[in-house]
């Protein structure tokens, strides 16, 4: 009887700790579904998808993207300033330049048309010196003394290169030399010189004064051999002596 009560108390005790082990259990299983299920909804966010056909769980994600583009301002002041420019650009930084123009003018030499006498042009007769010599009239003066008659001789323009040109005095009525006895004026002659830049000279010649009366009386002067780069206009001047007694 006693190994029957036993046994059976056996059995209870073991009924009951495996019923308690199966609640025990269930228990378990009961808050891990539902801490599985809380935890995928709170961080996964479960949801059954429809693609592709069969169901199962899928997870879904909201991605923000913020782009930021920066903005930049450029400030730029230019200056001007004449005859001297001045340019000033500011942006960080300022720059200043300076520009100074300077032009030199160098004299051009002198081509025939501007003087004459140009030893260049040898063979062009608007390229040379046209010689002209000019008549003289004048009272002879006392006796005992001279009087100058000064003959004028000129270029066609200013001569760009030395012209030079013989003269000589030659009798006309009036008489000059060892030979005549009361001689009326003194003979000369040379080489009269133009240098470059003139355009005038003159040749002198002496008149004695006598207290004879006579008529007006005449002496030449005459132009030769004129340099390669001048021709005579016009060789040959009177020189009258008028008597005054």
């Amino acid at each position: 009887m006693k190994s029957d009560r036993r046994r059976k108390s056996d059995l209870l005790r073991r009924g009951a700790a495996a019923a308690l082990v199966v609640l025990a259990l269930a228990t378990l299983a009961s808050l891990g579904y539902a801490g599985a299920k809380k935890l995928g909804v709170l961080q996964y966010n479960y949801q059954y998808c429809t693609t592709p056909s069969q169901y199962q769980y899928c997870s879904t994600s909201t991605s923000t993207t913020t782009t930021t583009t920066p903005t930049s301002t450029s400030t730029s002041t230019t200056t001007t300033t004449t005859p001297t420019t001045t340019s000033t650009s500011t942006s960080t930084s300022t720059s200043t330049s300076t520009s100074t123009s300077t032009s030199t003018t160098t004299p051009t030499s002198t081509k025939p048309g501007k003087g004459c006498g140009d030893k260049n042009h040898l063979h062009e007769r608007k390229a040379e010196c046209k010689i002209v010599i000019f008549d003289v009239a004048k009272k002879e003066g006392k006796a005992g003394t001279t009087t100058t008659f000064v003959f004028t001789v000129t270029l066609s323009a200013q001569a760009i290169d030395p012209v030079t040109v013989s003269y000589k005095t030659a009798d006309g009525t009036a008489k000059s030399g060892q030979f005549a006895t009361n001689p009326d004026y003194v003979p000369t002659s040379g080489t009269l010189t133009f240098p470059a830049g003139s355009s005038v000279k003159t040749i002198t010649v002496s008149v004695i004064g006598d207290k004879l009366k006579e008529p007006n009386e005449t002496l030449f002067v005459n132009l030769s051999n004129p340099s390669p780069n001048a021709y005579l206009g016009d060789g040959q001047a009177l020189g009258t002596i008028q008597n005054d007694d």
